[in-house]
């Protein structure tokens, strides 16, 4: 429930919300926070009764002291008439746990918040289960129309207020828009390297839409297991191997103290889904490559089940994201309408149902079974989601399905370009190769054109052709036969999968040789993809570049 303030500018909204109910659980349940990452399953709700009675009489005032924002303001999975607002408080130099924190939201059609520009308003309350996140679904907004808003304390913006931040909602499902631009980007390892990528899509954000995170936001390891920070002044915290709640909750924050990461949240719209490293390496559906339910499988003091239950809280608590119907595999797929123009369809290849992957000593035996019927990389439920969505996005008569996932979907063969044994990477949809005819067949049986696959996850760029494993009727040269497309972009800072300098041309060479459906590869520059989709009659442009170091 929200309750909503539909007049005057901040300074009169701020004296209006003292007047509201600001106790119990009505109070709490207005802020989404305390929803995700389930409502229904067990081990992840949050009982806000609990909560409230937990603080007893302590509720009767919430914290009157100065606020201070310092992982910025984020918004989230726009709808055409709704968005999710986040954004994460602290007390001023007071570290207790109570009383709550009360905040007003406002969203405006001026950046200036003039007395007349008030579109919608409301006020949340937020307490240390949430590790203080403030999650709001703004309703009652207009189509593809760009907004402004900000949070303030309850006490008065003098008492502290944040950026403002901007975002644009999605066209009506039937508005026949004919220009989209979206900034997709994976894959921001922070030791690395710095996030340019995303301070230049923050600095060029009225040309885009909407930006997607296809996964791999943050990474788990410790300073120095998979990139040295040290001399760039980038040490992730905590500085281990993550697994507490904690962990994960203190590595959000550490990422979100880049100023261009912060930037790119608070200017645009983002829809997000995850890849491994939000919990661990290689993961699946009941490990990783380094975890597992078993005493020798626990990192830190927790087995895998429960690291990833507290990989998945921090997420939904970080992250502006709205709550999907969960179940125990941890549901995170749904899906966006672009007006007429496109379906956006966003997968989980890692952690919903995902049966085993290579975790590095079962290589071989895992690129001997990924034919077998019964491996799936979704999930059967998922699976069935997706056909349904591509077979919907048909209907309704969408000019692009767009499916954006982790993993590269294609049939890349690595042996030419790196001498190794093993013909393909097996921990992507070439260890699930049954599952990835069955997608293809019903794309084909039932004629659903224009399907565009966007991935992340391999730190190279590579642009393919979808084909089934076994296609008689695919001509290279000109396209001919083929289902559709897949775009792969490069990572915002991780490495290269196949090297620098004069060498990767040569590995991109012999890979596109290697590989019949591979159209380009690169695996040199880091950036984003910048995917712009006009009309029926123009293909979609992609464009990798290489921001300055």
């Amino acid at each position: 429930m929200l309750f909503l303030i539909p007049t005057a500018g901040a300074l009169a909204l701020a004296s209006l919300v003292v007047a509201l109910p600001r106790t119990g659980p009505v109070a709490l349940e207005s802020n989404l926070a305390y929803r995700s990452p389930s409502t229904t399953v067990e081990y992840l709700k949050i009982d806000t009764q609990d909560v409230y009675d937990g603080l007893g009489k302590r509720w009767t005032d919430t914290y009157t002291g100065k606020l201070e924002f310092p992982s910025g303001v984020a918004s989230g999975d726009p709808y055409s008439d709704s968005v999710i607002l986040w954004t994460m408080p602290r007390k001023y130099q007071v570290p207790n746990a109570w009383p709550p924190v009360c905040l007003q939201w406002i969203v405006s059609s001026s950046a200036n918040f003039t007395s007349n520009s008030t579109v919608t308003s409301g006020y949340a309350q937020t307490t240390e289960e949430v590790g203080w996140s403030v999650k709001v679904e703004a309703t009652g907004l207009q189509p593809y129309t760009k907004y402004f808003y900000r949070f303030e304390s309850c006490e008065g913006p003098s008492l502290g207020v944040s950026d403002v931040g901007s975002f644009k909602t999605l066209p009506a499902d039937d508005d026949d828009v004919s220009v989209l631009k979206l900034a997709t980007f994976s894959c921001s390892n922070l030791p690395f390297g710095f996030f340019n990528a995303y301070g230049h899509a923050a600095n060029n954000s009225d040309s885009l839409d909407f930006v997607q995170h296809l996964g791999d936001y943050i990474y788990e390891y410790k300073n120095g297991d998979y990139g040295d920070g040290t001399a760039l002044n980038r040490i992730p915290k905590p500085d281990r191997e993550i697994s507490s709640l904690q962990d994960y909750r203190d590595r959000y924050a550490s990422y979100r103290e880049d100023p261009d990461l912060r930037e790119l949240h608070r200017v645009l719209a983002w829809q997000t889904v995850w890849d491994d490293h939000e919990v661990a390496d290689n993961t699946w559906s009941s490990g990783s490559a380094n975890s597992n339910d078993t005493l020798e499988g626990q990192i830190g003091a927790y087995e895998f089940s429960q690291r990833k239950a507290n990989a998945v809280r921090a997420y939904y608590e970080w992250m502006p994201i709205r709550q999907v119907e969960t179940d125990n595999k941890l549901r995170i797929w749904r899906s966006f309408k672009l007006g007429k123009l496109a379906d956006m369809i966003m997968l989980d290849t890692r952690q919903y149902d995902r049966s085993i992957t290579d975790l590095y000593y079962n290589t071989e035996f895992i690129h001997d079974h990924a034919s077998d019927v019964d491996r799936s990389i979704t999930g059967t439920v998922q699976q069935k989601w997706l056909l349904d969505q591509l077979s919907e996005s048909q209907a309704r008569g969408a000019t692009w399905p767009l499916v954006m996932q982790q993993v590269v979907f294609s049939r890349i063969n690595y042996t030419i370009a790196t001498g190794g044994s093993l013909d393909f990477n097996v921990d992507s949809w070439e260890g699930y190769r049954s599952e990835r005819d069955n997608i293809l067949k019903h794309i084909e049986d039932n004629k659903i054109n224009n399907v565009v696959i966007l991935s992340g996850d391999t730190h190279a760029t590579w642009v393919c052709e979808l084909t089934r494993d076994n296609a008689t009727d695919y001509n290279p040269s000109t396209g001919a036969g083929s289902l559709g497309v897949e775009f792969a972009g490069s990572a915002v800072s991780s490495p290269s999968s196949y090297g620098y300098g004069s060498t990767h041309k040569g590995i991109a060479h012999n890979l596109t040789l290697a590989s019949p459906t591979l159209q380009y590869a690169e695996g040199q520059m880091r950036g984003y993809c910048e995917f712009c989709s006009i009309s029926v009659s123009c293909s979609p442009s992609f464009l990798i570049f290489e921001p300055e170091r």
